[in-house]
């Protein structure tokens, strides 16, 4: 397992710290887990645009002759 040093404002860990405790994980526990959802959302962004590239790609929808005029769309 990697190991990595975090500086953070003073204030800030006391906070963590505090919340960790509550929750009664550490905060080596409470970065990982942050660190997990960060990753997996962007995993889960990453997999709808391709699911969307995927989607375009198969579509085949085509743009009929227009026979329309735009003036005769607004009369009232």
């Amino acid at each position: 397992m990697a190991s990595i040093t975090l500086k953070i404002d003073d204030q800030l860990f006391k906070k963590v710290k505090h919340i960790a405790f509550e929750k009664k994980i550490s905060v080596e526990a409470s970065v990982d887990q942050k660190l997990k959802e960060f990753v997996s959302s962007n995993e889960r962004k990453t997999a709808a645009i391709e699911g969307l590239e995927a989607f375009y790609q198969k579509c085949e929808a085509r743009v009929g002759r227009i026979t329309w005029q735009r003036e005769k769309l607004h009369d009232r």
